[in-house]
């Protein structure tokens, strides 16, 4: 493979386009990494200098309710009057309108209030939620005045109040009258909305702790992220991946002292990018186009070089298999032209000076064939008829009959077997014939187990295997006279291809095969010299399955698990034995 030119063409290639493309994809996200880069930077700037600006109003605020006792003489007035009269309604009065003025001017409060300890009464102006904010002063105050702590600081105080959460911050003008403003967080978080969020993203105030404390449009997963994220800052901004879907996100948070609080804000990466479209295209469109040469410069080198060699090379493979009746187009290149015509002209000369060579092939084939399955064992015949006449001499006249019958067919079956291949149910006979004669030689010594389905007894194969395996096995596993000797026939489909193979297994439980003899017949080492003593049927029948199969059948060696030897002949069954066969 590593010495084709298609692999050193490619191989080629790709040293050249791969760092090309590695290097302006390289390129191309280096720039996006700094713009990505510049643009947090400019969003974590913006927001910094935004919460500065919250600052300077809450710090403003701040300065202006610890001037009310001096700058508002109405507030003075209201401290020495009595509660309800006219007059202290009144002062009221021109108190709500000062505020209202005042709340005007301090765009970012919701709402401005006078508390009275002694009497609790509130007076106060507000943009919304009137009752709301009239319930929040009337409990909440109460609770922030306990605390002197919280009144002499200038740091609002977060509260939650009917679930919602409010910045607040009090401050005592006598020992009646205390003086406050409120901000909504959801004002706060609205007024991040100059930063471009885009459709995903979104702000949220979170306090000091890390408790969500204003509405937010982020998502579970997405506020989640921000929550956990904000501790671990070691900037005001970082670039944090949503576990839900994967996205990207700019994370800016700046914490704000005046009111203990984190102004957090997460912008989508696509968001912060949709202004370079060329950076999110050419990440993209780079790979994309290396592709896409790639495949051009293989396809011309397809066309060009690589498909009249590959003809060229199948050609050959065709004449490696004996097909000396291929012929090429010669339809390419000059330079491939010339060469394929001279594919072609040997071809035609090869084919003229291999038939003689290939018949007298066949010839000594045939002959060889022949003269394989004719080999047969005579001390077989011998040994039968001093069977017989042992029966003769103590007149078992019904045994000899059967005897008799057996061998008949027996000897019928040997002489018939000149055609190619018998069918496996009369090799099975044969083989029964032949177990019969030697449970007469061996009377209760010998038994046999048959396994042949009604599906399989049509099927072809060469006559005289199962039966040399058979006597194979009687011959040499056959040691002990004293135990019961058994002979196992099982034929079978291969059961993860059955179709391909039918397997006939013999296994006997005698002496099995001797660690040599087993080694050797498993590495294929089939040299005549290790069968020039008793084992003659096994290389006959190893050279006839050869030649009938070429090949293609399968012979397989083994001792039993306890005992014995087993033998296993894979045939397969999708090859046909044609007449064309025979003269082979």
């Amino acid at each position: 493979m590593r010495n084709s030119l298609r692999f050193k063409f490619i191989t080629g290639f790709l040293i050249i386009i791969i760092p090309l493309v590695f290097f302006l994809l390289f390129n191309n996200l280096y720039a996006i990494n700094v713009v990505r880069e510049q643009v947090s930077t400019t969003n974590s700037n913006l927001l910094a200098q935004h919460v500065k600006q919250i600052n300077q109003i809450f710090a403003e605020t701040n300065t202006y309710l610890y001037d009310l006792w001096d700058n508002e003489i109405d507030i003075n007035q209201l401290n020495d009057l009595t509660f309800g009269t006219d007059e202290y309604l009144l002062t009221k009065k021109r108190i709500v309108n000062r505020f209202q003025t005042n709340l005007n001017y301090f765009f970012l409060l919701d709402t401005i209030f006078l508390f009275n300890d002694r009497t609790q009464d509130v007076t106060f102006v507000t943009k919304k939620d009137y009752y709301f904010q009239q319930r929040l002063i009337t409990e909440s105050v109460p609770i922030e005045i306990t605390d002197q702590k919280n009144m002499d600081s200038p740091v609002w105080q977060l509260i939650q109040f009917e679930n919602r959460t409010v910045l607040m911050k009090t401050t005592r003008l006598t020992n009646n009258l205390i003086a406050g403003a409120i901000v909504n967080t959801d004002s706060l978080v609205a007024s991040l909305q100059f930063l471009d969020m885009g459709t995903t993203g979104g702000a949220v105030i979170l306090s000091k702790n890390g408790d969500v404390a204003s509405h937010t449009t982020l998502g579970a997963s997405e506020l989640k992220e921000a929550v956990e994220a904000v501790p671990h800052l070691n900037n005001t901004y970082q670039i944090v991946t949503d576990p839900k879907d994967n996205n990207k996100y700019l994370l800016i948070s700046v914490f704000s002292e005046i009111a203990n609080i984190n102004y957090t804000v997460m912008i989508p990466e696509g968001t912060m990018l949709k202004h370079l479209p060329f950076f999110q295209i050419a990440v993209y469109f780079i790979p994309l186009c290396g592709i896409l040469i790639l495949l051009f410069y293989l396809y011309f080198l397809r066309s060009v070089l690589l498909k009249p060699m590959n003809t060229l090379m199948l050609g050959m493979k065709r004449i490696m298999r004996g097909d000396l009746n291929i012929r090429l187009n010669e339809d390419h290149s000059s330079e491939f032209s010339f060469l394929i015509g001279t594919f072609n002209n040997m071809v035609t000369e090869i084919s003229k000076l291999k038939i003689n060579v290939y018949e007298e092939k066949i010839r000594t084939q045939e002959a060889e064939f022949g003269l394989l399955q004719v080999q047969i064992r005579p001390h077989f015949y011998l040994n039968s008829l001093n069977i017989i006449y042992s029966l003769a001499a103590i007149k078992e006249y019904a045994l000899i009959q059967k005897m008799t019958q057996h061998l008949a067919e027996y000897f019928r079956f040997i002489t018939q077997t000149k055609q190619g291949t018998v069918t496996l149910e009369a090799e099975i006979r044969h083989t029964q014939n032949y177990l019969e004669i030697q449970k007469l030689r061996f009377p209760n010594q010998l038994v046999y187990e048959i396994e042949l389905p009604d599906q399989y007894r049509k099927c072809d194969i060469l006559p005289l295997t199962i039966q040399t395996f058979v006597e194979n096995s009687i011959i040499h596993g056959f040691a002990d006279r004293r135990e019961l000797f058994t002979v196992q026939i099982i034929v079978t489909a291969d059961e993860q291809m059955p179709d391909d193979f039918l397997w006939i297994e013999v296994s006997d439980s005698g002496v099995g095969f001797s660690e040599t003899l087993l080694k050797n017949l498993k590495e294929v080492s089939y040299e005549d010299e290790l069968f020039a003593e008793g084992h003659l049927g096994i290389q006959n029948v190893i050279k006839r399955q050869r030649i009938r199969y070429k090949g293609k059948a399968k012979l397989l060696f083994n001792n039993g698990k306890v005992r014995g030897a087993e033998v296993k002949l894979g045939i397969p069954m999708s090859y046909s034995v044609s007449e064309e066969d025979e003269d082979v």
